[in-house]
């Protein structure tokens, strides 16, 4: 597959503006010393799946084993929220996606999506917890049930301004379930935050917000209203998709462009919804954000993916409408290995969620790194 340029003058430019610019971000506000680079908060996590900024100015973070633990972004000190009991960690599977209420000083509530062990094989749900004194309880079942495995899970979880809930499903390893209406697998799914079925989602009665889905791990609203996804596909086409409501986007039949006899005859019958960017050999996407600090310049106004197998983050340039991804470039290439996370501060610090250097590291040795600027 033909490659965009990597470094564009633009991005040159602002990074050798930035760097004799004298800013503060340079500097140890309480030492006047040179920040350092890179900065290990936390070495000692086994598997870390998702890492937010919280409301509380801690940073969230899910262990795949089933730990929710609050860090402290200057001190690294780590403190363990909660354990949730009924987590099976088996393979890909375990304790995923997790968000907290917009409100979080009046609205407590922290939602996870974790597998557990259903009798005849793998679960998935999403939960509602509360928080207070340092721990949660009351679990609430929000969803239940939805098709899970040792692999392809999903889950991220997005809450939107207007108070939906927005959450990624895999296929389970069943390629038949993201064309399947009567399954949750393979799927965007849509929800208020009491559980219920928003009133206006395209499938009456339904959590489906789109479909045709292989295995969505990143997932953000951008400033211009669209909603981008990172999926993973088999052995081509990664994908980052625009993810639109009552929309298919063709898995298992289509795979990134609809570009070959068989695809396009899927397609004559069924309005798929085509990727805007794909990888081909595959580089296993991984989280999805979008980037509007100065901090670090050469990051602005890009959406930034971490990758797993491919070890990097990717920084993204869209088109004028966020139709198209018109710059790809690569940082920080192999030097942390599989990169599963990215975390952004409102100040634009940045911090990743590392996951050992080969599949299936279940070692207790994965890290929190925070990225304060970018070495040529």
């Amino acid at each position: 597959m033909k490659r965009i340029s990597k470094i564009t003058g633009i991005v040159l430019i602002s990074s050798l503006l930035w760097f004799c610019s004298g800013d503060d971000d340079t500097t140890n506000p309480g030492t006047g010393e040179p920040v350092e680079a890179t900065k290990t908060l936390v070495e000692t996590l086994s598997v870390p799946w998702e890492l937010i900024w919280g409301p509380d100015n801690f940073l969230w973070v899910t262990e795949r084993n089933g730990k929710i633990s609050r860090i402290n972004p200057d001190s690294g000190e780590q403190q363990l929220v909660y354990t949730i009991p009924n987590v099976s960690q088996v393979g890909e599977s375990g304790l995923l996606g997790m968000v907290l209420h917009p409100n979080f000083d009046t609205n407590p509530y922290v939602y996870v999506v974790y597998t557990y062990n259903g009798g005849s094989g793998l679960l998935e749900r999403l939960v509602q917890f509360t928080y207070a004194n340092n721990t949660l309880s009351n679990e609430t079942v929000l969803i239940d049930q939805i098709p899970a495995n040792s692999n392809h899970d999903g889950s991220r979880l997005l809450i939107t301004p207007d108070m939906h809930l927005f959450m990624t499903t895999g296929d389970a390893g069943n390629t038949n379930l993201s064309q399947d209406m009567n399954s949750l697998g393979g799927k965007t799914l849509r929800l208020n935050l009491d559980g219920s079925i928003p009133a206006d989602n395209p499938f009456t009665n339904s959590y489906i917000y789109s479909l045709g889905h292989r295995n969505a791990q990143g997932l953000v609203l951008h400033p211009n209203g669209k909603l981008y996804s990172s999926e993973h596909g088999p052995s081509s086409d990664d994908e980052i998709n625009i993810i639109q409501s009552g929309k298919n986007y063709g898995w298992p039949a289509v795979k990134g462009k609809i570009d070959t006899p068989n695809e396009q005859t899927f397609a004559a019958n069924t309005e798929v919804i085509e990727s805007i960017f794909e990888w081909t050999p595959t580089i296993a996407p991984s989280d999805l954000v979008y980037y509007t600090s100065n901090r670090i310049p050469e990051w602005t106004n890009k959406l930034l993916m971490t990758v797993l197998k491919d070890q990097r983050i990717i920084a993204l340039t869209l088109n004028g409408d966020g139709t198209a991804i018109t710059n790809e470039e690569v940082f920080l290439n192999g030097q942390f290995g599989r990169l599963r996370d990215i975390a952004i501060s409102p100040q634009g610090r940045v911090f990743i969620a590392t996951n050992g250097n080969s599949y299936g590291d279940t070692s207790n040795t994965h890290r929190i790194i925070e990225i304060n600027k970018i070495e040529k």
